[in-house]
C-alpha cells in the first residue's frame, strides 16, 4: 500500500509540473537540484528474451515472458524486482515524510478496534474482530446463553462481564508472523461446530492450502490439502468438497475429501474440460445440499450433491444450455431456481 502511494504521489507531482508552466521557476529548480544532489540511480532495464506463443495460427512475441514466475522462486526474477523496488525507494526518498503524514491521517480515520455483526449459528454466535495496532483479524465465537430460545431478528449477542466467555478460534495475527504475506480465503465451521476448515495463502498467488483444526484446541486434524482454491465447503462432519485449478489457474475440478484420508485418494466429482467455463461452489442455506456451478460469460448450469447421500455423487439440477444463466437455492422441501437469459 505504501509503495503504491509513493508511485502515485511521484507520478502526480511530475504531471502537475509538466501541465502547469506557471508553477514558479524556483519550484522547478528546487526539484532539479534535489534530484542532482541525491544522485538518483538510473532505472533498471529488463532484459528482452524472445518468447513466441502460437494460438489459432497466430504467432505472438512476448519479450518479457520470462518475468512470469508462478513459483515465486526464480532468483533472476526476484533480483530484477528488488532492483525495481530499490529504484522506487530512491526516487521517492524526498517525499517519505509527507507519505508518512498521509498514511497516519488515513489510518487515523479507521476504527481499528472493531467487530463484525455476530452470526447466530447452532449453539454459538460467530464473528470476527480487529484489534488496534494489528493488521489481521481474529475469528471468534461466543456461546448462546439460552440455546433453546428461537432465533429472532431482535437477537443480540450479550457482552460484558456476565456474558458467556469469548473463544478465539483462530488469530490471523499469530499465523501471519511466520510469513511475508498472509491471507485466509475461506473459514468454514463444521456442522457439528467441533472443527474448522480454513484456506491459507502465504504467497499471494491465490493458490491455497486447506487446514482442518479442532475448534476448541486448534489441534490439527488430518493432513492439509495443497494446491487448491478458496472454494471450500463441508459435506457433513466427515468430508469436504473443494475445487482445484488447471495450469492456467482456471477452476476446473471439484473433489470430495474424506477426513483422515490422503489427498491422492480424493474422488473427482466433476471435471470441466471446456476452458470457457470455470467452477464455483456453495452450500445451500439448509445445509442439506452443495451446489457446484459451471459458468462462462453467458451460460451457467448447476449440479447438486446431497450431503446425506455422498455416495450418489453429483446430479444435474439445471442443464447446460448456451445463453441460459441459472442460480439455485434450497429451503424446506424445494429447490428455487432463478433463470436469466438474453
Amino acid at each position: 500500500g505504501v509503495l503504491h502511494l509513493r508511485l502515485l504521489l511521484f507520478s502526480t507531482s511530475h504531471r502537475i509540473l509538466a501541465a502547469h508552466p506557471k508553477i514558479s521557476a524556483s519550484r522547478r529548480l528546487s526539484t532539479a537540484t534535489m534530484g542532482s544532489r541525491s544522485q538518483l540511480p538510473s532505472p533498471p532495464l529488463a532484459e528482452k528474451v524472445k518468447h513466441e506463443m502460437e494460438l489459432f495460427g497466430d504467432v505472438r512475441v512476448d519479450n518479457y515472458y520470462w518475468l512470469r514466475d508462478d513459483s515465486r522462486k526464480n532468483p533472476k526474477v526476484i533480483s530484477y524486482l528488488q532492483q525495481e523496488n530499490a529504484y522506487t525507494e530512491a526516487m521517492m526518498s524526498g517525499t517519505k515524510k509527507f507519505e508518512d503524514e498521509i498514511y497516519a491521517e488515513i489510518r487515523g480515520r479507521i476504527k481499528e478496534d472493531d467487530m463484525s455483526a455476530p452470526l447466530r449459528k447452532g449453539p454459538y454466535y460467530y464473528y470476527s474482530r480487529t484489534l488496534e495496532g494489528k493488521e489481521y483479524v481474529q475469528y471468534c465465537r461466543r456461546p448462546i446463553p439460552n440455546r433453546d430460545a428461537p432465533s429472532s431478528v431482535h437477537d443480540t449477542m450479550p457482552t460484558g462481564p456476565d456474558a458467556p466467555p469469548e473463544h478465539v478460534i483462530l488469530d490471523e495475527n499469530v499465523k501471519a508472523q511466520e510469513h511475508g504475506f498472509y491471507r485466509i480465503g475461506a473459514f468454514k465451521v463444521s456442522p457439528n461446530h467441533k472443527m474448522v476448515a480454513y484456506a491459507e495463502d502465504t504467497k499471494g498467488d491465490e493458490i491455497y492450502t486447506v487446514y482442518v483444526i479442532d475448534a476448541e484446541t486448534q489441534a490439527p486434524i488430518g493432513k492439509p490439502l495443497v494446491g487448491v482454491t478458496s472454494n471450500l465447503e463441508w459435506a457433513g462432519n466427515d468430508a469436504l468438497v473443494y475445487i482445484t485449478m488447471d495450469e492456467i489457474l482456471r477452476p476446473d475440478k471439484a473433489w470430495l475429501h474424506k477426513l483422515g484420508a490422503d489427498q491422492s485418494n480424493d474422488s473427482c466429482l466433476y471435471h470441466e474440460k471446456d476452458d470457457m467455463f470455470s467452477l464455483g461452489l456453495e452450500a445451500s442455506e439448509s445445509e442439506k445440499f452443495l451446489f457446484i456451478a459451471s459458468e462462462s460469460k453467458i451460460t451457467r448450469f448447476v449440479f447438486y450433491l446431497e450431503v446425506s447421500k455422498l455416495e450418489e455423487g453429483l446430479k444435474v439440477l439445471t442443464p447446460r444450455i448456451i445463453g441460459i444463466d441459472t442460480s439455485v437455492s434450497h429451503r424446506g422441501n424445494h429447490f428455487f431456481i432463478q433463470r436469466r437469459s438474453d
